[in-house]
């Protein structure tokens, strides 16, 4: 195959450049260049199809940096794909090389580019178009891309299977709305035909589990489940049962009547008839999703599919309520469960993805991040602000430089983008004012994120944000009203807020009597339990402060404090000696640390060397 044709197999037959757009700009014709290289070398062998496409659409992004808007991104792609038929001519490519490829005089030969560097098509960028077509011309071993991490968005059997079995059984959220599709009745109407004896056994089931006044919590449980559960008719959990997630672990029981279920009505056999339904729904957000990715690798000039291993997998689901979205980090792998919609929308989708590609870089720099934690006691203050960032320093860091970046890649105009910064900071992310203007100088030099990080974190002055952010009046604490019993509970977490002020301002003996007080009311307070067992660790107590991890163990649905408490035991039991229970409950911690930077490096920590040892 020719590499025009096989061009055209790709991406449709060539286009002449509309007469509204400006000639092909220098990254234009690289990234036709480096595509049309890779087909000329490889001659277009089908093997190789898929890689080669989706490396070629990130060449094609490399010339939307600068982009203003749409226009002028759709521009770009069409002069690329008018030069294409003349970069398949070694000769031309050659030439395009030779000139584009120059190293800027400002640099000298064999070094890196400065972090800072104003940005153009100078050397940095040459290196990473050179490194594309690296790729395009070596695609590696079958064995190579199997250990490869990934970006994966398909539906799941045992989604499938638990979410049939809620309709069953009487969850009936979001049912008939307008967006919904017929999904949900087609398998309603499937299960009542077949009625298998264990379906009876499911709408006692979901009432005996159910999360009164949360309509996500009560749903969230199952998925959690379903995402840890191995592969139909077994659905054996992918963890030791001790070491299921206390939302997951409260709905277990579900399992045996799902293996029966799954028998008794043939849902195999459902799953398969709905396939091109789910078809149908990738279809749908395939190419939205797989742009965003790419422009967001792009943006951070991270290397495509460069995930060290790990996997983020959506998973599009046709039998929830429209509109919702689940996300989950379990060991280094990140979920999303999401009800496709007939429209799709994205943003859970990237905001996940933008965890995913961040998360590490807070954890490998956890201890630079909280060098600057001066400020953090000023998001103490923000009463909307949800407590576990309050509670990790990195893990309010990483959503202000999350929050940035979404502001940034959706190009908002200047005007709606200050509107969104001065709310986004009333709500308590104190930094995201400076990650969105460190952001503005990132656009200008050519350092990938992984080498801007830490000097961006360095940079962060302190007394300059104390400054900027004593002007803010937070936002109040936002009173949801789904029971009667709903505005006692945000009484209680406005208490517990105080609580935590007091044990991060070191008033310990002050902070035991506010966590107590929480506890005479609700015995089960899952944050009074874990602060009555951090202050008993902090005033040397340790069979007291063991006491309470247990109990918080025993009661907690919030992962921060479950990951926590599997730390502080592990700790526990390595200065008692007892290394095999220690490590055992750093395991248990490893399922859900990844979502908490400085967890994640207390478990690394732990497994590596034992707690207070002077090795």
């Amino acid at each position: 195959m020719t590499a025009r044709g096989f061009f055209h197999s790709l991406f449709g037959p060539a286009v002449t450049r509309p007469a509204h757009c400006p000639p092909p700009s220098p990254p234009a014709q690289l990234a036709a260049a480096i595509c049309a290289g890779g087909v000329a070398k490889r001659g277009g062998a089908p093997a190789i199809a898929d890689r080669l496409k989706s490396l070629c659409e990130n060449s094609f992004l490399l010339s939307f940096r600068g982009a203003t808007g749409d226009e002028e991104s759709r521009c770009a792609l069409e002069n690329i794909q008018s030069e294409i038929p003349r970069f398949a001519r070694n000769d031309t490519r050659k030439e395009v090389f030779t000139q584009i490829l120059k190293p800027r005089p400002s640099v000298a030969p064999g070094q890196p580019p400065r972090v800072g560097q104003k940005s153009g098509l100078g050397l940095s960028a040459a290196r990473l178009a050179t490194a594309v077509l690296a790729l395009l011309l070596a695609a590696p071993p079958a064995h190579a891309q199997q250990q490869e991490g990934k970006v994966v968005l398909e539906p799941s059997e045992q989604v499938f299977c638990v979410m049939a079995a809620l309709n069953a059984g009487g969850y009936d959220t979001g049912l008939g709305l307008a967006a919904a599709d017929d999904a949900r009745q087609v398998v309603r109407s499937y299960l009542d035909q077949a009625a298998a004896p264990a379906a009876k056994r499911l709408p006692g089931f979901f009432s005996e589990h159910r999360v009164e006044g949360d309509p996500g919590a009560d749903l969230g449980q199952y998925i959690s489940l379903a995402l840890l559960l191995g592969a139909p008719p077994d659905f054996k959990p992918t963890v030791p049962q001790a070491d299921l997630p206390p939302d997951a672990k409260a709905v277990s029981g579900l399992v045996p009547i799902l293996k029966t279920l799954y028998e008794q009505a043939k849902l195999h056999d459902l799953w398969t008839s709905m396939q091109p339904r789910y078809r149908d729904a990738q279809a749908r957000y395939s190419q939205l999703v797989r742009q965003a990715i790419l422009m967001t690798d792009t943006y951070f000039r991270f290397p495509v599919g460069g995930y060290l291993g790990r996997t983020y997998r959506i998973d599009l689901d046709l039998l929830g309520a429209p509109g919702t979205a689940q996300a989950r980090i379990y060991g280094m792998d990140y979920y999303l469960v999401i009800t496709a919609l007939p429209q799709p929308e994205i943003d859970e989708i990237r905001h996940q993805y933008l965890h995913f590609l961040l998360d590490p870089l807070a954890a490998q720099y956890a201890d630079d991040i909280n060098a600057k934690n001066r400020i953090r006691g000023i998001a103490f203050k923000a009463p909307a602000l949800d407590s576990s960032f309050k509670a990790d320093y990195p893990l309010l860091v990483t959503e202000c430089l999350i929050r940035a970046a979404e502001l940034r890649l959706d190009k908002l105009p200047p005007a709606e983008a200050e509107k969104k910064l001065t709310e986004l900071t009333a709500s308590g992310l104190i930094l995201i004012r400076y990650f969105y203007e460190s952001l503005l100088d990132f656009e200008k030099q050519d350092a990938s994120m992984k080498v801007y990080y830490k000097p961006m974190i360095d940079k962060i002055d302190p007394l300059a944000e104390e400054r900027r952010l004593a002007k803010v009046t937070f936002t109040p604490p936002v009173i949801r009203v789904k029971t009667p019993v709903a505005p006692a509970k945000s009484e209680e977490e406005l208490k517990l807020d105080d609580a935590d002020n007091l044990f991060f301002q070191g008033k310990y003996s002050d902070a035991k009597l506010a966590y107590q007080a929480v506890l005479e009311k609700d015995p089960k307070s899952d944050r009074g339990l874990f602060g009555l067992a951090i202050v008993a660790s902090n005033m040397r107590k340790p069979d007291l402060a063991e006491e309470y991890f247990h109990k918080t163990l025993d009661t907690a649905r919030d992962l921060r404090l479950v990951t926590w408490s599997h730390i502080y035991l592990g700790r526990l039991d390595d200065l008692r000696g007892k290394r095999d229970d220690a490590l055992a409950q750093y395991r248990a911690a490893a399922l859900t640390a990844a979502a908490y930077p400085m967890a994640l490096r207390a478990v690394q920590a732990g497994e590596a060397q034992q707690f207070g040892s002077k090795k």
